[in-house]
This record gives structure tokens, C-alpha cells and sequence, in this order.
């Protein structure tokens, strides 16, 4: 030892060898101790096996989930239902479990073989709903929201995601005007109508991205919908949260074989409903103008009576616990019910989930792309075919080659104006979103999302030299191209902690948002060509903007961001009191300099009744909670920089010296104050389920009052550059009733029927237009278009409900056919001819409302071994519809044009022409068959293929009403002038369905 001590190097490897010695005996006793442990655990650990089975069909189960309670390691049932997996003794506990079933919990004590028969999950309160940022069990729920899984989907052929949840959620108002047109979006309102100029859409978001556009989702990638309906569920979005917010869920990578899914069908509309107008015979007998020639149903010519659609999909997707992934590619065309709208689509949609670190870390990510074709039509043209003289001809009868050149007034060439011109767009969307999560304990999470939307649209118009356009101004073609794209950026650190303290359960999400949205695009057109064979592919060959002065084209760009600073603290106690509390501070550099941060806070709270002890292992009450929400929220949808100073071009001017100068100056009135509109909402609901889980729903009642409501309010010139500003001054209020029934009435092996009820009432009001700067006045709205010149078909007051008729009350007819009102409104006072006698300003009155108060869906779902029906019933009531068709082509005195045959019957006493009277306000409601699907199941003998569906399907089967119009779903009943009957009403069609969907 003395002699390491005067030799450091023999010092350190004295040491050294002490330590690797001792380490090495160390090492000797954990290995003996380890191989001790596993001797030990393989003489305890068994292999277990067994099937598992529907308990109600009788069918082997592929996919089951078994897991060793309390760890991770597991397996999956193979296609014929068997599994078998070693596990560490007696003591381990097996838990079964697939979507739509109840797990269970089963013991291996003294057992090696397991036969389990699954039991269908009729009560749904176990199910992980959506919400914003996360996720929640929905028994746990404190808030008002609906989610409806892709398997409670309507089935067939339809255009919007949102149609096929259409009266599924109670207070979700969709609205299809034009439901055959492919081309067209559905509009969308929650718990009714508030805003004046900030929109009154709710917000989109798909798999977490807000802003997201539902024409980048192929119908059958969606697994679930979910709506966030009060505020305290969607003030997590603040100011763009009022209106509600929709959260589309697409369907994802999971664990198990790698399976192959092919979902196809095919559709075909026909009308379901015309017009009953003159046949040229009746035109020519009632001397409604002189007879040209010709025989021509204009209705006709328009429809296309070969139309076809059809959607295929491709998806492949499996992978194991660590890497999982789902790709899918879908195909769809459709040629419409008219002569020019078509569209076709394609795109694919992938996602992956990968774990690494042991689970800790996981990295997934969403990528999708999607373009389309869209060929546009003009839903003006089928006015045209209603009041058009039936015996003018198509075709230039002197030139069979040419159309039939229209001249006149609000007159054309329907079938010209639809054939002799090229009106489009090409759609491209896009979006990818990566995601890294790190689980820093098992209880402590911390994710980043980084995505990017894009939406490029290429707007292409060429119109002929046959066109009307051309011929009556004596061009040879215009052509017109305009390319708009729209990207949105987002960034997202959201992190979560949840702990279990006792009987006390808290769950706890902070995070930060940033977005990004930029608008830029540009146009150009030309006219005056030497042939058509360029169409808009070559603009220089154009010979009109090459006079001195024009220009011929425009560009611009806008850009907005958005940041914030969000969380939300989740308290359960014993699963029987439910504390949920969140914020979120947001900025966003559209509003006014001295409002650009606002907070949005909301507190909800949930009472499990039923843990009462009186109630606790009842077979009539098994869950009954009360629910109780405050919230605020906003909404933004106004133009950016309408907050900004503003200067705008004031046109093009010659100067002295023949040059051509633009002109600038101010653009608006500055509002350094202007910020979103804030809505204050109150929830109180109450979830139950009885009678053994057979009978569950809830019950909410509302109250949202929004203030600071936008509008233009006159300013005076002097302090004020212009005559109006843009600025928060109004209030509005919109109060209602919602309920939801899922009954399953009856299920056995053989046979099951259930049915479900979503059913609401809803009433919007203004409250006031004014304050002590800005004082606000009635509004007139939807003025009525000539010939005639009725007037405005709509007035705003304080305390007035949104949407509501002005006009006359209608008290007959004199002995000369002329419609007489009542003066000053009031029904009994005295009788004054509408033409010539009465006064707007003082006859006019309050008439009817456009607005739906009540709605209703009843769903309907019956299974027979292998065949299934489905019934959907939806309906609308007490609201009026403004019948146009009525006022413009049911009265005889409209000169020179087609009427309707109700034109010398039901409206036969009156000669006069149109006024705005309760006369022509019809009752809207109505209660349709709204959808029809029938489907088999069969089953093969064979490994390959494990579920196969073939179903039929029929839209709109019939409806019950008493509307003389076409449709009265094809009257917008959302936004300020809900009701309002218009005459260029696209057809109203029946489609007609079959599909496959096949699972290899």
C-alpha cells in the first residue's frame, strides 16, 4: 500500500481493480437474483386461450383487445375470434375490450381456457367524446355537447358531411337550398341566428386544426362529428367560438392485422318536384303573349335526365402497439340534375402513429390532398324556364346553328346561357399537421402540433361567341381567369396533467396557439377574339384591353394573425361532482389597437344524482346528472383591417397630359376601438339513463345574449370623413329548448329496433341598436327584385325577432279584383286598396318570421338477422316562407310571361299586381321521410373477407306539407332573412343509392 501511494499510476489501477471486482460481484448477485425472479415467474406464468363472441349475434369477434390489467402487454382476437397469451399467474386480471361493447374484467384464477361473449355497449356514457383540446368520458361531461359516430352516419349519396348528420343534433339548424347541386356547401347555424355582420357560421376543426375546410375530407374517412354548443364548451376558441364549434374526427391508424377496406356507391337524381306552370296551349288560350312556333318546356330543357354520380374509396391501415398507420384514396364524380353542373374529385388521406423511448415518445401526424373540378351553373337560369314563353324556340329557327338570341328586360336564353360558355373552377386542398408528444411522467404530457392548410382555387370563365353576352354587345368572346389560395399556418404546445388523489380525480391542460392566415389572389380578363378556340388560355389574344386605359386585371392580399394562451382544469369527486373551468387570452390583429387582447373564461359543473343512496343500484334511474354552464365567448368574422385607416383606389382619371392616373384616398372611418362581438351563454341540462340503459338522452335549456354587436351606423361628415362607421353597439339574444331520446326498444339475437329523437326550440331577437354615442334605427332587408318593385321583404326593430316580415295584412279583394290591405296594420279597422290607397310608412306591419321555432329528427333502426332498415324522419315547424313563385307568376297581371296555373285558380279573384301582404306568407312547415336505407349484411365462408354491407338508399321519399312552393327545404331558413322563398330555385331532387362496403 505504501508503495501505491508513492506510484499514482499504480494507485489508480489498484482502485480501478478494486472497483471492477466489486462491481463484478455485484453484477454476479443481481444476475443470480434476476434468474431467480424469471425461474420463479415462468413456473408461476400460463398460457391462456379461449374465443371471444357477440353475445347477441353469436358471431366471432376479430380485433378484441385483451390486456393484462395494470400493464401494457396485450393481444387482439384473430379473424376467427381465438386468441391465446401467457400471462404472469393466477393473479392476472383480463381486460376485454372493442368499440361499442362493454369491457369487462376477467380473472384467470384456476382457468386456461376463456370463452367471453361481448355484450353491445347500449348505454353510450362510457364513450371518449371530442372536445376542444382533449378528450372526456361522456358521463363526465359538464357541458352541452352532441357527437355522432360515422356508424349513426345518414347513408347515400350526399355533398356535405354536415348533410349526412342533418337532424341528428338537437339546436344544429342545416340547411340545403340547393341539396342536389354538388358544387354547393350546406349552411349552418347553432341555437339560431345573432350577429349582424359577424357571421353566424360556427367554427370548423378537423382532427384539432381550426379554420378547417370540410371539402377536404372524403365522407368516408370521418369517424365522428362532434358539436360544441354552449359556451362553456366552446369558449376554449374565444372569439371565434359563439356561433358553436364543429369538430370533425377522421378516422385513424390503430394497432392490429393490416386490413383492407373498399367503400363504393353509386347515385342518380331525378326531380322530385316542378313547377306547375302553363303548358303553351294554356299560354296561347289565356292570351299571355302571341304564339312563335315553337313548343318548348324550358324546365325540361334544363334537366339532365343521364345524370350519375359515384364515390369510391381505398383504405388500407393496421401496424402494431408501436407503429400504426391508415392511407386511403377516394374518387368521385358526379354529373348533376341540370345541363352544367358537374364535378370530380380525388384525393388521398394518410396518417401514422409512431412510439419510441418506450412509449414515451409519439410522434404522429395528419397528410391529406384534394382536387377538384367543378363545372358551375346559374340557378337564375330555372326562373327563366318558369316565365318564359313557351312556344319561343331553343334554336335560331334561321339559324339552327345558333341559339335563340333573347332581347329585353331580366330575358334570356336559359339553355343558352348554361350551354354557350365555360364557368369553373379547379380546387386544390391540402393539409399536413405533425405531432410530438412526450409522456414526462405517466400522468404528465407535453405536445407540439405543427400544420399547415392551403386552399388554391383557379377560377376559369370563357363565354362564347354564340353567347348572348357576345352577340347583344357584339364581342367575340370573353375569358376571365382568377386565382385565389388561402393558407393557414398553426402552431400548438399543449400540455396536460392528471392526477388521483384519494376519491378526487384532476385533470389539468395549458397551452399556446398561434395562427397564421393569409389571403392573396389575382385576376385578369380580355375580350374580343379571333376564334373560341383559345378559350381562356390565351388572355393577349383579347382585343379590348388594348385601348388606352384599361387595365383588365387586379390583384391583392391580406393577412391576419391570432395568438393564445389557454388552459382548463377538469375536477372529478367520486364521480358524483364535476368541476370544469377554463380561459383562454387571445389576441388578434384584426381589431381595433385598443382592443387587440380579450379573455374568454367559462366554469360548468355536473351533479351525478343518481349516486344518491336511495338511487344507487336502481334498475329505473341507472344515470342521472345535472349540468349547469356560463360562458364567453366571441365572434370575428368581419373583413380584416376594417379597424385600419384605409385608403382605396378612387378609379383610373386622364390628366392634362393624356396620361392615365389612379386615385387614391380615405376608405373608411378609423375605429381604434372596434373589437369582437361578445356572447354570454348560459346552459342548464340534465343527462339520464333508465330502465336498464335502455332509455338515455338529455334535456338543455339556453340563454345567449350577444352585445357589442357589428354594424354600419350613420356618423356625421365633418368629424367623420364618411357618412357611416363600422362599430360594436347592438345587442341580441337567442333563447331555446333542446332534447335528445335513444331508446332501444327492443334487442335479441334475431331481431332489434331502436329509435332516437332530436328535437328543439329556438327564438333569436334583437334587443337594442343603440347607445349613448351611436344611436341605431329599424333596418330594412331582401329587397324584392323588379319588375315591380315591391319593397323590402324584411325590418330589424329592438325587440323584434330576427328574421321577421314587413308588410301588408291582406283583407281581400274590391269587386274589381284589386287587393285590398288593412289600414294601419290592424286586421278589422278598414279595408284600403293596397295600389293606390295604402301607405308604406304607415300600413306596414309586422307579418310572420322566417326563422324554424321548432325542429325535429326521429331516427329509426331495425335489424332482421342479416338485413337492416333505416328510417329518418325530419321535420320544421311554425315559420313562414315568402312564396315568390306566388307573388311574381301566380297573379295574372304580371304582363307578357309564363304564370303558374294557381294563377287562374287559387289566385284566380285577384287581378291586381304584387304587394308584400301576409296573403302570399304560407305556412313552412313541413315532416319528410328524409332518408330510406335498406342493407344486408351476408356472411361469407371464408378468412379473407370479415364484414361485408350492400345497402340501398333513398333520399327525400316524401314529404307532408302544406307549402304550394317546390320545396320548403329548398328555402334558406338560417342567418337574417331566414324564409325567403326566392324564384331561382335550383331542382329539387330524389336520390337514389346503392353501395358496398367490403372489409378484407
Amino acid at each position: 500500500m505504501k508503495i501505491a501511494l508513492q506510484n499514482p499510476k499504480l494507485l489508480i489501477g489498484f482502485l480501478l481493480n478494486r472497483f471492477i471486482a466489486s462491481m463484478a460481484l455485484k453484477c454476479g448477485v443481481l444476475l443470480l437474483a434476476a434468474l431467480m425472479t424469471v425461474s420463479a415467474v415462468l413456473a408461476q406464468s400460463k398460457s391462456v386461450s379461449g374465443s371471444v363472441t357477440d353475445e347477441t349475434t353469436g358471431e366471432k369477434m376479430f380485433n378484441v383487445s385483451i390486456r393484462i390489467k395494470g400493464t401494457t402487454t396485450g393481444t387482439l382476437t384473430k379473424q376467427d375470434g381465438t386468441f391465446k397469451l401467457t400471462v404472469p399467474g393466477d393473479d392476472a386480471i383480463l381486460v376485454f375490450s372493442s368499440i361499442g361493447y362493454e369491457s369487462q374484467e376477467i380473472s384467470v384464477a384456476g382457468k386456461t381456457t376463456l370463452d367471453i361473449a361481448m355484450k353491445t355497449n347500449v348505454n353510450s356514457l362510457n364513450d371518449v367524446v371530442v372536445v376542444g383540446y382533449g378528450t372526456v368520458q361522456k358521463r363526465n361531461l359538464t357541458s352541452a355537447v352532441a357527437t355522432i359516430s360515422s356508424k349513426d352516419f345518414l347513408q347515400g349519396g350526399y355533398n356535405s358531411p354536415m348533410q349526412m348528420i342533418e337532424g341528428k343534433v338537437a339546436g344544429l339548424t342545416v340547411s340545403n337550398p340547393a341539396a342536389g347541386d354538388p358544387n354547393r356547401g350546406t349552411d349552418i347555424q347553432i341555437r339560431g341566428a345573432s350577429s349582424l355582420n359577424a357571421g353566424n357560421g360556427p367554427l370548423i376543426i378537423i382532427d384539432g386544426m381550426p379554420g378547417g375546410d370540410l371539402r377536404n375530407i372524403a365522407l368516408q374517412d370521418i369517424e365522428s362529428i362532434t358539436v360544441l354548443k354552449d359556451a362553456a364548451a366552446a369558449a376554449i376558441y374565444g372569439s371565434r367560438g359563439a356561433n358553436g364549434v364543429v369538430l370533425v374526427t377522421t378516422k385513424q391508424a390503430k394497432a392490429g392485422n393490416v386490413s383492407v377496406t373498399y367503400d363504393s356507391y353509386f347515385e342518380h337524381d331525378v326531380v322530385a318536384n316542378k313547377p306547375d306552370i302553363l303548358s303553351a296551349e294554356e299560354f296561347l288560350d289565356k292570351g299571355r303573349d302571341t304564339d312563335r312556333g315553337a313548343r318548348t318546356n324550358w324546365y325540361d330543357e334544363l334537366i339532365r335526365t343521364d345524370n350519375f354520380g359515384q364515390n369510391q374509396l381505398l383504405a388500407v391501415g393496421g401496424g402494431n402497439e408501436n407503429s400504426m398507420f391508415r392511407i386511403s384514396g377516394n374518387f368521385r364524380t358526379k354529373t348533376a340534375i341540370d345541363i352544367a353542373t358537374e364535378r370530380k374529385e380525388y384525393g388521398y388521406r394518410a396518417n401514422f402513429r409512431q412510439k419510441a423511448l418506450k412509449g414515451k415518445l409519439i410522434f404522429s401526424g395528419n397528410l391529406s390532398q384534394r382536387t377538384a373540378k367543378e363545372e358551375y351553373t346559374n340557378y337564375d337560369a330555372f326562373k327563366q324556364a318558369v316565365k318564359l314563353n313557351p312556344t319561343l324556340p331553343v334554336m335560331d329557327p334561321d339559324d339552327p346553328t345558333m341559339f335563340n338570341t333573347f332581347q329585353g328586360y331580366d330575358t334570356y336564353n336559359p339553355v343558352q346561357d348554361l350551354l354557350a360558355r365555360e364557368n369553373g373552377a379547379d380546387q386544390n386542398y391540402s393539409i399536413i399537421d405533425l405531432n410530438a408528444r412526450l409522456n414526462i411522467l405517466s400522468n404528465l404530457s407535453t405536445e407540439i402540433k405543427l400544420a399547415k392548410q392551403s386552399r388554391e382555387m383557379l377560377r376559369r370563365e370563357y363565354y362564347t361567341s354564340k353567347s348572348a353576352e357576345s352577340i347583344l354587345n357584339n364581342r367575340t368572346g370573353r375569358a376571365r381567369l382568377q386565382n385565389e389560395r388561402w393558407n393557414d399556418y398553426t402552431l400548438e404546445w399543449i400540455n396536460n396533467y392528471n392526477t388521483r388523489i384519494d376519491k378526487h380525480e384532476i385533470d389539468v391542460m395549458a397551452g399556446y396557439s398561434y395562427q397564421e392566415f393569409v389571403t392573396q389572389g389575382f385576376w385578369a380578363e380580355n375580350m374580343d377574339f379571333l376564334s373560341d378556340a383559345f378559350s381562356y388560355n390565351n388572355l393577349e389574344a383579347g382585343q379590348w384591353n388594348r385601348e388606352e386605359g384599361r387595365l383588365g386585371m387586379d390583384s391583392w392580399k391580406s393577412k391576419e394573425k391570432l395568438i393564445a394562451f389557454l388552459g382548463r382544469l377538469n375536477y372529478n369527486f367520486d364521480g358524483k361532482y364535476f368541476l370544469s373551468a377554463s380561459f383562454r387570452y387571445e389576441g388578434n390583429t384584426k381589431f381595433g389597437v385598443d382592443n387587440k387582447w380579450g379573455l374568454f373564461p367559462a366554469v360548468s359543473a355536473a351533479w351525478r344524482v343518481s349516486s344518491l343512496p336511495f338511487l344507487e343500484g336502481s334498475k329505473t334511474v341507472n344515470d342521472l346528472k345535472l349540468r349547469a354552464s356560463y360562458g364567453e365567448t366571441g365572434r370575428s368574422g368581419f373583413a380584416r383591417y376594417t379597424s385600419l385607416a384605409r385608403y382605396g383606389g378612387y378609379g383610373r382619371y386622364l390628366n392634362d397630359e393624356g396620361e392615365w392616373i389612379q386615385v387614391y384616398g380615405p376608405a373608411n372611418n378609423y375605429n381604434p376601438n372596434l373589437r369582437w362581438e361578445r356572447a354570454v351563454s348560459y346552459n342548464i341540462g340534465v343527462d339520464f339513463s333508465l330502465f336498464d340503459n335502455k332509455l338515455s338522452g338529455n334535456l338543455d335549456f339556453f340563454d345567449r345574449r350577444s352585445n357589442g354587436i357589428l354594424d354600419n351606423y350613420d356618423v356625421p361628415v365633418g368629424p367623420y370623413l364618411h357618412e357611416q362607421m363600422f362599430v360594436n353597439v347592438g345587442t341580441t339574444s337567442a333563447k331555446g329548448v333542446e332534447l335528445l331520446l335513444n331508446w332501444n326498444v327492443y334487442n335479441s339475437r334475431n331481431f332489434s329496433y331502436s329509435t332516437t329523437i332530436a328535437a328543439s326550440y329556438a327564438k333569436s331577437k334583437l334587443v337594442s341598436w343603440s347607445n349613448n354615442e351611436f344611436q341605431g334605427n329599424y333596418r330594412y332587408l331582401q329587397d324584392l327584385p323588379s319588375p315591380g318593385n315591391p319593397g323590402p321583404a324584411y325590418r330589424l326593430d329592438p325587440g323584434t325577432e330576427l328574421g321577421s316580415f314587413y308588410g301588408y295584412k291582406y283583407a281581400g279583394v274590391d269587386e274589381d279584383g284589386k287587393i285590398l290591405v288593412w289600414k294601419d296594420g290592424v286586421v278589422g279597422k278598414e279595408k284600403i286598396i293596397a295600389s293606390s290607397e295604402a301607405n308604406g310608412d304607415r300600413d306596414r306591419t309586422y307579418i310572420g318570421h322566417g326563422a324554424p321555432r321548432y325542429e325535429l329528427g326521429w331516427g329509426n333502426t331495425l335489424r332482421y338477422k342479416s338485413l337492416d332498415l333505416n328510417l329518418f324522419f325530419r321535420g320544421r315547424f311554425d315559420y313562414q316562407v315568402l312564396n315568390l313563385y306566388q307573388m311574381y307568376y301566380g297573379l295574372q297581371a304580371e304582363p307578357g310571361i309564363n304564370l303558374l296555373k294557381d294563377a287562374y285558380t287559387r289566385n284566380g279573384h285577384i287581378t291586381s299586381g304584387k304587394v308584400i301582404t301576409d296573403y302570399f306568407l304560407e305556412n313552412g312547415d313541413y315532416f319528410r321521410l328524409d332518408n330510406l336505407t335498406l342493407g344486408w349484411n351476408p356472411k361469407f365462408k371464408t378468412d379473407f373477407i370479415k364484414n361485408a354491407r350492400i345497402y340501398g338508399s333513398i333520399r327525400n321519399v316524401f314529404t307532408v306539407t302544406k307549402f304550394t312552393g317546390l320545396d320548403p327545404t329548398a328555402i334558406g331558413v338560417v342567418g337574417l332573412t331566414p324564409g325567403y322563398g326566392a324564384l331561382d330555385v335550383y331542382p329539387v331532387t330524389r336520390t337514389y343509392t346503392i353501395g358496398l362496403q367490403v372489409t378484407l
